[in-house]
């Protein structure tokens, strides 16, 4: 059985045990019994014998690390990243892609079990999944001078210091690429701690570098970076108080369902294409869209589920609460009218304070899709059921605020129809799931 844990604050201890793991929670932790204390064991998998360090000793649980393999598992796989062991990252990488799908099922079944005394059997929870390697087409990189030389890469694992990186398999091969030769222009700028962190992206419209600086370049510097740039045919923004275009092209943009949508660079995207087109094909699916619906799209960022969707019904509104997301929402659906047959409308309202009800959420809506942020949509969720869609699609990126607002609408007569699980960030134990609501 997996077990949900949430790991709180970190207590040291140096006593070492021997223990035998019988299975994992919800982030891939080894569980073994010790002297009737639940053991939380990194990197360990069912059946493994070790010797492990305790890191964490409290009352009721412990946690600890692997310092020697008794006996290992025949599931044990060579995770293919050669910074494993010391990058914060990919921590599921020693694990088979099936036994993480079944681990992130079993987590959100046990969660609505025990929070919503839902019974939700794991058989009925599909995985909607793509390559389990090179698949983030977007990434934050770290960067450090140290003893005159540069750091860059990932945050190393329960530490603020940086592991150095030459390769990260889960980087689509566009942006892996680009590491060593980014770092060695970085190397070469004259002011080695005027930028902070730096972001890659790439998309069909190409790959971009968001440098962050902490203070101005110098022209020599800027001249050295817009090389690289043009080299790499990158599109280059430097942020430092604004954000500010150099080199390469200004119009960025994703396809989707045979639309396009554009994008600003700080927007953001889903990292895994592949698994945002497997989502937004099942939820168009899940709400059976007919010509005459008219759907309700909250948290609808610059159109990602709108748009597919008004290729499919009769009206579609869009609500978002960044104003610059709903601009380009309009954008889009105006760059996309000619594929459109919904009549779409995109509205600017904060979501987490909803109070009298307001003027887009008309009578004549019948079905609901919304994919809210980790806080998830508990404010907005009484409304949702005074309306009484047919069809409700909950996309989450955080099982414990979606359960909590997936009790509401149980209790208010709705039943899940329908669940997966997202595997949008294969080899990490981020949980993503989608639910289908239905009275």
């Amino acid at each position: 059985m997996v077990l949900f844990y949430s790991p709180p604050k970190k207590t040291v201890s140096s006593k070492t045990i021997d223990v035998t793991i019988h299975a994992l929670d919800a982030f891939g932790q080894g569980i073994a019994d010790y002297h009737g204390k639940t053991v939380f064991v990194k990197n360990a998998l069912p059946q493994e014998q070790v010797k492990a360090k305790l890191t964490e000793d409290k009352k009721q649980f412990a946690k600890a690390s692997v310092i020697q393999y008794q006996r290992k598992s025949p599931q044990r796989i060579t995770p293919q990243c050669n910074h494993y062991q010391r990058c914060g990252g990919c921590e599921m990488q020693h694990i088979p892609e099936q036994l993480q799908h079944d681990v992130k099922a079993q987590a959100l079944a046990n969660l609505l079990k025990k929070e919503a005394d839902y019974t939700l059997e794991t058989t009925n929870i599909n995985v909607i999944a793509a390559t389990p390697y090179h698949y983030r087409r977007r990434a934050r990189l770290a960067v450090m001078w140290q003893k005159n030389q540069l750091w860059m890469g990932f945050r190393q694992v329960e530490s603020n210091q940086i592991v150095d990186i030459k390769m990260c398999p889960v980087l689509v091969p566009e942006l892996e690429h680009l590491l060593i030769p980014l770092k060695n222009c970085l190397t070469h700028l004259k002011d080695k701690k005027a930028f902070g962190h730096i972001e890659l992206l790439h998309t069909e419209s190409g790959s971009m570098i968001i440098l962050r600086h902490i203070k101005p370049f110098s022209d020599q510097d800027i001249t050295t970076l817009v090389t690289f740039a043009k080299q790499h045919a990158l599109s280059l923004y430097l942020l430092g108080e604004s954000l500010v275009h150099y080199s390469g092209p200004q119009m960025h943009y994703y396809d989707i369902d045979g639309l396009t949508l554009t994008f600003s660079p700080l927007d953001f995207i889903q990292v895994n294409s592949e698994i945002n087109r497997q989502m937004i094909a099942q939820a168009l699916n899940w709400l059976d869209l007919q010509p005459t619906d008219q759907v309700l799209d909250l948290f609808c960022g610059m159109g990602n589920f709108s748009l597919p969707l008004a290729k499919r019904c009769q009206k579609v509104i869009g609500v978002e609460g960044v104003p610059a997301l709903v601009e380009k929402a309009k954008h889009n659906a105006i760059l996309n009218q000619q594929s459109l047959l919904a009549e779409v409308d995109f509205f600017v309202s904060n979501l987490d304070e909803v109070t009298n009800q307001p003027s887009w959420f008309t009578a004549d809506i019948n079905k609901i899709l919304l994919d809210p942020a980790r806080a998830g949509a508990y404010p907005i969720m009484d409304k949702i059921i005074a309306h009484q869609p047919s069809h409700i699609v909950y996309i989450s990126c955080n099982p414990a605020t979606l359960v909590r607002d997936s009790k509401k609408l149980i209790e208010a007569g709705y039943q899940i129809m329908k669940a997966s699980i997202l595997d949008m960030f294969p080899q990490t134990k981020h949980i993503e799931s989608m639910l289908l609501f239905i009275k």
